[in-house]
């Protein structure tokens, strides 16, 4: 806040002992426990509340004035983005003790994790004039099927979308591509912009990444690439970065799930 003269260092939790000179304190089991409890209960609480928004907007109850249609709209816009926080905490919860608890099931790519990750976000890519470019919207068949973790997954795409619209251009394109490459699927994340300068690109997937966005503001976004590779290489896959001439391309495979 403006106006403070004193800075404190707050103490950052894990589930790990911490290192002699850090800052880092670690969490007890009973409150790693109580953590991922929380994480899980109130993502399950949102979920049903945004199930009955979604109701309300689309006139299941009976038609509802302008104002009322805007409010429950706005209140949509909320819980979803509220249901991204808690799934992100429910995954850091999930990690904090260095293992990765991934329980996979067969998912559609494209209903279940694309469309609501762009819903969630959709606020923030039209605060920055954004272009979406979704490429597995051509894709012909009814459903795109892979087997993995719901929150981990949706974990990944939020993720990389977020640094699209942080690091990226404002009006500009973020792309998500698609394509079957033998037993894998290959996707990608692509924003326009200035791409990752050369002597950083090596450091993209450790813990600490410092970056610069658009607006020469340092920002850390490696502890998000270092998670977001380790689950996808649990999960049978690899990511890495490209550099192109007008932007940034992060492209990651996943195994296909069998039809």
């Amino acid at each position: 806040m403006e106006g403070l003269q004193e800075t404190r260092t707050v103490p950052r939790f894990n589930g790990r002992n911490p290192h002699p000179d850090s800052h880092t304190c670690p969490l007890s089991e009973e409150a790693l426990n109580l953590w991922k409890i929380m994480s899980h209960d109130l993502r399950g609480s949102l979920i049903s509340i945004m199930a009955t928004l979604k109701l309300l907007n689309r006139g299941y109850y009976g038609r509802m004035d302008e104002g009322v249609e805007n409010q429950v709209k706005e209140l949509l816009g909320r819980v979803t983005q509220l249901i991204g926080i808690s799934e992100e905490c429910l995954g850091r919860a999930l990690s904090a003790d260095g293992h990765l608890d991934i329980r996979q099931e067969v998912l559609d790519l494209r209903k279940d994790i694309i469309h609501p990750v762009l819903e969630e976000l959709s606020s923030e890519i039209k605060d920055h004039h954004l272009r979406i470019d979704n490429r597995l919207e051509h894709v012909p068949a009814s459903r795109i099927p892979i087997k993995a973790n719901k929150v981990w997954l949706k974990t990944i795409f939020r993720n990389l979308l977020k640094n699209a619209i942080q690091y990226g251009d404002s009006g500009g394109t973020i792309a998500f591509g698609f394509e079957i490459r033998g037993s894998s699927y290959r996707l990608n994340v692509y924003n326009s912009g200035k791409p990752v300068p050369e002597g950083w690109r090596d450091k993209l997937f450790t813990k600490v990444s410092p970056m610069r966005n658009n607006d020469n503001r340092s920002h850390g976004m490696g502890i998000g690439l270092y998670l977001i590779k380790r689950i996808i290489q649990k999960l049978g896959g690899n990511i890495w970065y490209e550099a192109k001439e007008h932007g940034s391309n992060f492209v990651l495979t996943l195994p296909i799930e069998a039809h």
